[in-house]
This record gives C-alpha cells, sequence and structure tokens, in this order.
C-alpha cells in the first residue's frame, strides 16, 4: 500500500474515532479479522477461508498447516490465521491459538488485530483496545487496523 494511501486510511480513522461517539450508527458492531497467506498451499486455504467467513474450514487449514513441516514464516501465517478461525468460531482453543499467533507475530499488526478481535467477541474490551493499539502503531492505514481502532473508540 503507497504511502499516501496509508496516509489517506490514517486520517480516515482518525476521523472516525474523533466523530464516532457523536454517530454512532457509523461505528462498526463487530471487528474485522484479517488472514495471512503463504506459499504454502495450506496456509493459502486458510486465508482464502477466512476472506469468505468459513471459519471451521479456515481452521482446518490452518491446523494442517501448523503440524507440517513447513517454514515458520508459514507457520506464522497459519498461527495468526487459527486465531481468527477458533475465536469467530468461539472456540476454548481461540486464546491458546492467539497468544501463540503473538508469540510467533510479536510485531505483526495481523496477529495483534485478530487476538484484539478474539478478545471482543469473549467480552475483554479493554483487552482487546490494547491489542487493537498495538495493531494500529504496526500497521497504519490498513483497514481492518482502522475499522477495529474506531469499534474500540466508539465502544469506549
Amino acid at each position: 500500500m503507497s504511502t499516501a494511501l496509508r496516509t489517506v486510511f490514517a486520517g480516515a480513522a482518525l476521523a472516525i474515532a474523533t466523530f464516532g461517539s457523536a454517530q454512532a450508527q457509523d461505528c462498526p458492531s463487530e471487528p474485522m479479522f484479517v488472514g495471512m497467506s503463504g506459499p504454502n498451499s495450506d496456509v493459502r486455504q486458510s486465508a482464502r477461508r477466512i476472506d469468505r467467513g468459513d471459519w471451521r474450514n479456515a481452521a482446518h487449514f490452518a491446523s494442517e498447516a501448523l503440524e507440517s513441516g513447513t517454514s515458520s514464516r508459514n507457520k506464522n501465517a497459519a498461527a495468526v490465521n487459527l486465531c481468527a478461525a477458533l475465536a469467530n468460531e468461539g472456540d476454548a482453543g481461540a486464546a491458546e491459538a492467539c497468544a501463540d499467533a503473538i508469540e510467533r507475530n510479536p510485531d505483526g499488526w495481523e496477529a495483534h488485530t485478530n487476538r484484539g478481535g478474539a478478545f471482543w467477541l469473549a467480552g475483554d474490551d479493554a483487552a482487546a483496545a490494547a491489542d487493537f493499539a498495538r495493531a494500529a502503531a504496526l500497521g497504519a492505514g490498513e483497514d481492518a487496523v482502522a475499522h477495529n481502532a474506531a469499534l474500540a473508540q466508539c465502544h469506549s
């Protein structure tokens, strides 16, 4: 994404955050999750399923990638995808999957975005807001980051 486009998105996120409380109808009601892709076919399939909201199959493919002998880069992406999938399924393993995603990707905005979304769905708004803020620091200008920043601002 170009610097100019990132600047536009960052400005939009700031505008949403500033006016979000006054215009609740413009506030998102659910977090946005992201999938990470990679050269491994299971990782690609899990990312595609996340984009479609097919959480069960996303979890299946992400788990397959994590259990395989694939590279650590692919496993990093699979962990981020598994976090999103299990959180959206309401699976008790989501917390562990999201912790693994953060451990593998401490500086990845995607891991923080998805763990924040998992916290949000679990009802922990404060932890979600902290992860959304970390994601914003790491991935300013990304659509999901702006969406989730607005979510946290509107509901604080």
